[in-house]
């Protein structure tokens, strides 16, 4: 009980902090048209910059209530929302000097729930960029299974490190926000629950390879889910927030970002 009362009250704390959070939107999207001058945009691509790494906060809260729940899986082209998602992190992180490459199939066809699988591929690409100046997003068939392997060109991990992050065994835990590693915690439980699993390769001084496997499960008969263009309930692209405490401001300047 105690538990489900914690979940409960972090719950209704995101939903109050959207409330602040679209009102702020708003009043930066007014003031968007008496920007003319560079001094002004600065301060409102600061502004907007806020606003983004307050949204990513307030989304983890609420994914960190969902992840003790069911998932909601469906038919979804896993290659067309990595390519999706990919160009759209690959302009952004080009922006921090981070060059970002995808390599995916033409099409994989899978039961999974499309949403938690952006999550899962923003925050291992984010916690790629920020070790390293070179990321690779890579998904693959391996026999029923698809494999997303994510690899940086960082200082890597060393294995007693690598060992608390993705540790655990059994069943994923729950994220704890008493402890950092919060988006390893959170694609851990992502792909146990779809039936995966998230294990890392890593040799310390020669970058890291993280490597989520789902299980295809490929249903017949149902209406192929179309990985459309997520945007935050703040107005703004997912990858854009999800990517916000890596982005330079400038990219958040009225008329960057549109």
């Amino acid at each position: 009980m105690e538990l489900e009362h914690m979940e409960q009250e972090t719950s209704r704390a995101a939903a109050q902090l959207r409330v602040q959070l679209a009102q702020m939107t708003a009043a930066s999207q007014l003031l968007e048209h008496c920007a003319w001058d560079p001094k002004s945009k600065g301060y409102l691509a600061a502004m907007n910059q806020g606003i983004c790494r307050m949204l990513r906060i307030v989304g983890r809260m609420e994914l960190c209530t969902r992840l003790g729940g069911a998932i909601n899986p469906g038919p979804v082209d896993l290659a067309a929302l990595t390519r999706d998602l990919g160009e759209r992190m690959e302009g952004l992180l080009d922006r921090a000097g981070v060059q970002l490459t995808v390599d995916c199939p033409e099409c994989l066809l899978a039961r999974a729930d499309g949403a938690l699988v952006r999550q899962l591929l923003l925050e291992l690409v984010a916690n790629g960029a920020a070790a390293g100046k070179a990321v690779k997003l890579t998904l693959k068939r391996d026999g029923d299974d698809a494999v997303f392997t994510v690899e940086d060109n960082g200082p890597g991990l060393q294995p007693q490190r690598a060992a608390a992050l993705f540790g655990g065994g059994g069943e994923a835990a729950l994220p704890d926000w008493r402890q950092d590693g919060i988006g390893v915690a959170m694609s851990r439980r992502i792909a146990a629950l779809h039936g995966g699993r998230l294990f890392p390769v890593c040799e310390p001084g020669r970058g890291l390879r993280v490597l989520a496997s789902f299980p295809l499960n490929q249903g017949s008969g149902e209406e192929l889910r179309c990985p459309a263009t997520s945007f935050d309930s703040g107005g703004f692209d997912e990858a854009m927030v999800g990517l916000s405490h890596l982005l330079p401001a400038g990219v958040f300047a009225p008329g960057e970002y549109e």
